[in-house]
């Protein structure tokens, strides 16, 4: 057994915990790592991968008795170090080894410990790694590092955080000579590139045939009592049957962790929970909450406090946060990846059977049921990195030049190249990052006959540690609707960066918007009932489809397009790919129901097809390559129509508004060409290029990390640093998270080749009206009539306090709401009915008047006030409390008030209409005003 290579002391503690039999993990990874292996030890949840690295790490510790620091343990997430160091201080402490976390929020009383006397194992991410290496005593320390384990690899692999960690690995190598690593997953697509990522020699064990996954695809069927639930809970039937299901699920369970895509389906699954069991214990888990909150959701589930939590992917790494014996994606999880992992949290333990529902409908259910087949089949997606990250490059060349005074370039090339993601670097393009950083006052340069030396400057230090970090600094925008006049909720920034246009409509908090104007860090916006060319408020947060994911739809479409007829298709379907008659029998009813009007679009058929000025393209390709496809459709049609096209698409549509035909689209569909300079200047020009752009060059130290985005001339800096490395590394990175060039143009050549049919056709199909509608019916809440809005806004108007001021006496002033006005209102000290309306900050107002009244001279801003005071008297004399109505609204003086009064509406509602009017006027042009 593997345990008996473990010291005696190791192996009594063994026995002490219970631990009769190794995992498979364990067996396979033990004798390896006690061997000094490096190792890649892929493993489910919950079977002691953890253990498998710790325990012969320690012992190895214990028994040789080594100098501290022995040992780091890096993890992704803050709160997985909370959780490692409960679970790994029982055995330090039996065998008498320090063990602490160090992060962002260790005290400074803790980090002087830490250095004074360190820990024989340091638990810690890879930012804080990044700044203890260029400590002089903590260095000193870090030079006995013998072991280095990294755990969630696959979380860090695919970002620039794991690009920034290859570096900083390679730098402690430098002083700490050639340690052991040791990578954890419970969930990796490509092996041997995660593989080659940690180390160049290194052994992959794959321990995976212990655990049982058993993952179904559930489409709850609405009942009559949905019917009369869906009117009381103001969702659609197919969505309070989902509901209805979930709380069952909850109800027959122990705990039950619910994942959903977006934050804001989480949000509206638990208010509609409670809506419909107010004693159902649950919560909500998700990035925008606190902190403190997320912490505390965690430890009442822990507890059985609550029965279950609604969480995104906040829950998805491995924190153990209690016995759950059931997880519930909540619609399609879009990647194999995602399910596995999710999945993984149900059954947390060595033999236990990971139990995961998928509760779908509708369109989602071909997506969900070729997902759950392959997470049966353990078929991932395969993992793509940061190649040449210049921008975590440039952090790190700063970093080497503060390790080592007067480093030689040579050196600096050596230590890059070894790290994976800079394994192809040529030396010009890391001089040209060197001079870069150099002509920004970050290095001084000394050409010397053995290369070029490098010598960290002043300002180096402040741009090293503001950007410690490569995960981006941002801030929400607060949503104002101008009907009510109240914040609806928040936007994130990137979001608005990429959507925020005046003019553009987007869904958020249930509702269709259109942006009147960015104000500052405000989007003022108004309802509207354009559903189609609404862009979802959430859709920064949906993980993209894979290309194969979606082809394998189109698969399935065809497989039940072509067996039709057969009597036996629902069970071919359980057979084939694993769901039940319900889910067997929606997929071929809404099949059925597109093929009786059109063609069904599938992996070797697109579909186009129109509906009012929409054109709706049908290509199982996945997310980034339609959204790479629709950029390149809406450039060629803008430059050939003269006329900008809007566009929206998801994983299996391209959805364009344009007055192009449906033919253009086939034509240049099949001539398609130089796509990739086109595609770069549509992305040159676009806010979200601007957007990552400004984020790029805070971490090139161009711009400084305090400066507000909305304040900066973003297109003067671009165009000051064209072909720069920090306008380089912004195309590199949309093209890889935003665009798949090589799936289109695989794609387009199929096109061209006939491999791929484009079939026209007219009308709008189910498919086509799904695609402009039914992304938004989880969370839609039924329209606001047009009079609804109207009396919302007349009540805000009417709530709204004002200043009344005599422009006759001046001693009249007075703060009051807009309801409690007379309807000739006249001043009690001196019975004139001169009373100016104005806003309650305008407390010196009645000094003017005074001053006017007592002829003393004003200056020239008080003339002014006093004009626009007469002006305002003058209109409440003619039209009395009318006028103070109109001068209530925003942004409305007495040149606007008169104007609108003298309209003389014949109807209450035209003139709240032509208020409002005059509200988004001043809204949308306040920003020239300033």
């Amino acid at each position: 057994m593997v345990f008996e290579k473990f010291s005696e002391r190791m192996q009594k503690l063994i026995e002490k915990k219970g631990f009769l039999e190794p995992t498979l993990p364990q067996k396979m990874g033990i004798p390896k790592i006690s061997a000094g292996k490096n190792v890649l030890i892929i493993a489910p949840t919950g079977i002691g991968k953890t253990e498998t690295a710790m325990l012969p790490l320690i012992d190895k510790i214990f028994v040789n008795q080594s100098k501290p620091i022995a040992m780091l343990y890096i993890t992704p997430l803050r709160s997985l170090n909370r959780d490692l160091l409960d679970r790994l201080c029982w055995w330090a402490d039996n065998l008498d080894l320090d063990i602490s976390v160090r992060h962002g929020d260790t005290s400074q009383s803790e980090r002087n410990a830490q250095r004074e006397m360190p820990p024989h194992i340091l638990i810690t991410t890879p930012e804080t790694l990044n700044a203890i290496l260029t400590g002089k005593k903590m260095r000193e320390h870090l030079k006995n590092v013998k072991h280095v384990v990294i755990d969630e690899i696959h979380e860090l692999v695919e970002s620039k955080r794991g690009v920034q960690l290859s570096l900083i690995l390679e730098r402690l190598r430098e002083f700490s000579g050639n340690y052991q690593i040791v990578g954890l997953s419970a969930t990796v697509g490509s092996p041997q590139l995660v593989a080659d990522f940690l180390a160049k020699n290194i052994e992959i064990i794959r321990a995976e045939t212990e655990k049982e996954y058993d993952i179904k695809v559930e489409t709850p069927k609405p009942s009559a009592k949905d019917r009369a639930l869906s009117e009381d809970l103001f969702i659609g039937l197919e969505t309070t049957a989902r509901l209805r299901r979930l709380r069952e699920l909850i109800e027959n369970h122990k705990s039950v962790l619910t994942f959903t895509n977006t934050r804001e389906t989480a949000e509206v699954l638990s208010s509609r929970l409670r809506k419909l069991d107010k004693e159902l214990k649950h919560a909500v888990h998700h990035g925008s909450l606190s902190k403190e909150r997320r912490i505390k959701s965690e430890q009442d589930f822990k507890s059985q406090a609550l029965k279950s939590i609604i969480a995104t992917s906040s829950l998805e790494l491995g924190i153990d946060i209690g016995s759950i014996d059931l997880v519930v994606q909540y619609l399609s999880p879009r990647q194999v990846t995602r399910l596995i992992q999710r999945v993984g949290r149900a059954g947390h333990g060595v033999g236990r059977v990971s139990k995961g529902i998928i509760l779908s409908g509708d369109e989602d259910i071909f997506e969900s049921t070729i997902i759950a087949s392959n997470a049966r089949e353990k078929k991932l997606e395969e993992i793509k990195i940061h190649d040449h990250a210049l921008d975590v490059l440039a952090n790190q060349i700063i970093g080497l030049a503060i390790d080592e005074y007067d480093i030689l370039d040579e050196k600096i090339y050596h230590i890059v190249k070894r790290a994976y993601p800079f394994r192809n670097i040529k030396k010009d393009e890391l001089k040209e990052i060197i001079q870069f950083l150099s002509a920004m006052r970050m290095l001084w340069l000394d050409e010397s006959p053995s290369g070029i030396r490098l010598r960290r400057s002043k300002k180096a230090w402040q741009y090293y540690f503001d950007n410690l970090s490569t995960i981006p600094d941002t801030f929400s925008y607060r949503v104002v609707s101008i009907i009510e006049g109240e914040p609806i909720g928040n936007l994130d920034e990137a979001f608005v960066a990429e959507h925020g246009q005046s003019g553009n409509k987007f869904v958020f908090s249930g509702r269709a918007w259109k942006i009147i104007q960015i104000d500052g860090n405000k989007v003022i916006v108004e309802p509207v009932e354009d559903m189609e060319s609404a862009i979802p408020a959430w859709e920064g947060e949906l993980i993209p489809v894979p290309f194969k994911i979606a082809q394998d739809v189109g698969v399935l479409r065809r497989f039940i397009s072509k067996n039709f007829e057969d009597k036996n298709l629902v069970n071919l379907l359980k057979v084939r790919y694993g769901v039940d008659s319900n889910s067997a029998n929606e997929m071929i009813a809404l099949v059925k129901s597109h093929k009786e009007t059109n063609t069904v679009p599938d992996d070797k058929k697109f579909l186009i097809e129109n509906y009012k000025d929409f054109i709706i393209i049908h290509s199982c390709c996945g997310s980034l390559v339609n959204a790479t496809v629709g950029r390149y459709l809406s450039s060629i049609m803008t430059a050939e129509t003269g006329v900008s096209v809007n566009m929206k698409t998801d994983p299996y549509r391209i959805m364009l508004q344009t007055t192009a035909k449906k033919e253009d689209v086939k034509r240049i569909l099949e001539n398609a060409k130089n796509i990739e300079a086109i595609l770069k200047l549509s992305i040159e020009r676009s806010s979200m290029f601007k957007w990552r752009f400004m984020h790029i060059a805070r971490r090139f130290g161009i711009v400084s990390k305090r400066a507000k985005y909305e304040k900066i001339n973003t297109n003067k800096i671009m165009m000051m640093y064209e072909n720069s490395p920090a306008y380089k590394e912004t195309l590199r990175e949309v093209f890889l998270e935003k665009m798949d060039i090589e799936g289109a143009q695989d794609v387009l050549e199929k096109i061209k080749n006939e491999e791929i049919k484009i079939i026209i056709e007219s009308g709008l199909s189910i498919l086509g009206k799904n695609g402009l509608v039914q992304q938004f019916s989880e969370v839609m809440k039924p329209l606001m009539p047009e009079k609804e809005i109207f009396n919302a806004f007349r009540r805000r108007l009417l709530s709204t306090r004002v200043r009344i001021l005599c422009t006759n006496c001046g001693e009249y002033n007075l703060i009051q709401s807009v309801r409690n006005v007379d309807k000739n209102p006249e001043c009690p000290k001196c019975a004139s009915r001169l009373l100016a309306v104005l806003p309650r900050n305008a407390l010196d107002a009645d000094k003017i008047v005074k001053k006017k009244l007592a002829k003393k001279l004003l200056n020239e801003e008080e003339t002014k006030r006093w004009v626009t005071m007469k002006r305002s008297s003058d209109l409440v004399v003619i039209y009395g409390r009318k006028a103070v109505i109109v001068m209530a609204a925003r942004g409305v003086g007495p040149q606007t008030a008169a104007r609108i009064l003298a309209m003389l509406h014949h109807k209450n509602e035209e003139f709240y209409k032509d208020i409002l009017k005059a509200e988004k006027d001043f809204a949308r042009t306040k920003v020239y005003w300033k």
